[in-house]
């Protein structure tokens, strides 16, 4: 290995190995889903119905990770219409008990490395600026395709939420480097 692919690995390190196996969300995942995002501190639950609906309609751009029959980690995107080369992440959440192994990594790598999204460029997301956790994990995105990260606020605490909500700011990351 050269000076260059050493200091590459320590700048990307692999993801970790873990025990849990990622596949494709299904209706029957999404009351756990549901369940998981209603336990995370950072994430806004919306209805069952709306995770029904993440579990059938996006199942093949989300996915969750399995512990045995647990849903332990979920990831729910899509592809916006009007953005035919971006994945916009939508909600990221894994279970306490499985944090700290990747996971959240390893649920957007298996997402960005299927057949139909090999052909997105740019990943976007929401975060509120004291999310440290996402913001962490985004940019160890970046680091892993090799491309930075540009920030801008998309929906504004006073003009968008009543001021009930933080500001929520847009993470691009993009272009993507393939392998």
């Amino acid at each position: 290995m050269s000076m260059f692919e050493h200091a590459r690995a320590r700048q990307n390190p692999p993801l970790k190995p873990h025990p849990f196996i990622i596949r494709q969300p299904t209706p029957d995942d999404g009351i756990a889903v549901h369940n998981l995002i209603h336990k995370s501190a950072f994430l806004d639950n919306n209805s069952l119905y709306c995770y029904l609906l993440l579990c059938t309609h996006f199942s093949t751009t989300s996915a969750v990770a399995m512990l045995g029959d647990k849903v332990a980690g979920v990831v729910t995107t899509y592809i916006p219409p009007q953005q035919p080369d971006t994945l916009f992440v939508w909600q990221v959440a894994v279970d306490a008990a499985a944090q700290g192994r990747g996971l959240a990594n390893s649920l957007l790598n298996d997402v960005l490395t299927r057949d139909n999204t090999r052909h997105l460029s740019f990943v976007e997301t929401t975060v509120t600026g004291n999310n440290t956790a996402s913001r962490a994990m985004f940019m160890s995105l970046a680091r892993r395709f090799n491309t930075s990260v540009s920030e801008s606020v998309m929906f504004d605490r006073e003009q968008h939420f009543l001021s009930l909500h933080d500001s929520e700011h847009k993470l691009r990351i993009g272009p993507l480097e393939r392998p």
